[in-house]
């Protein structure tokens, strides 16, 4: 029994790993397509299938070279189709890291958007409240300065635009 729980997890490695070079290989060629994926083929009963089918074929070819003194050719070979069966679970496990990895990374990138947007809003509140709270008459005499000069332009700017407007319906 522990010798095929053993086994098991060593073949759930395999499989993994696998996955896990094809991941590594696609990080670093973007070209490179992720084969060695069950979910990059889609979840349909016809993909596990033919991904258990390829798994079993590498299996069975390579079950002799990995035999050992103690088991037979034919104990490695009956144990071929659970060993594919443990590699496509490897593949399997590593789909779902790859999934979670990139919705963590698309869940940091809104969050990272909505933290700009109220680093924004904190920014324009924090100038509101720099207005009411100055308290020196050199903080006063400052603001009422700023907030003339920011009142001279938007009149500039109105005054420009109803300016363009006019001369716009002039031509017509």
């Amino acid at each position: 029994m522990n010798e095929l729980l053993s086994q098991a997890i060593v073949n759930l490695f395999i499989g993994f790993g696998f996955a896990l070079i094809n991941v590594i290989v696609c990080y670093f060629v973007p070209r490179v397509p992720r084969v060695i994926s069950i979910t990059y083929w889609g979840l349909k009963p016809r993909v596990f299938l033919l991904v258990y089918l390829i798994a079993l074929v590498f299996q069975l070819v390579t079950s002799p070279l990995f035999r050992s003194y103690l088991t037979s050719a034919y104990a490695e070979l009956a144990w071929s189709p659970y060993q594919a069966l443990f590699n496509v679970l490897g593949i399997l496990l590593m789909d779902m890291l790859v999934g979670l990895w990139g919705g963590m990374r698309r869940g940091a990138q809104a969050s990272r958007k909505q933290l700009d947007v109220v680093k924004q809003a904190a920014a324009v509140g924090l100038e509101d409240v720099g207005a009411r709270l100055a308290l020196t008459p050199e903080g006063r005499a400052e603001q009422a300065a700023r907030t003339q000069a920011q009142e001279e332009t938007e009149s500039k700017l109105a005054a420009e635009r109803k300016q363009r407007i006019d001369d716009r319906l002039k031509d017509y």
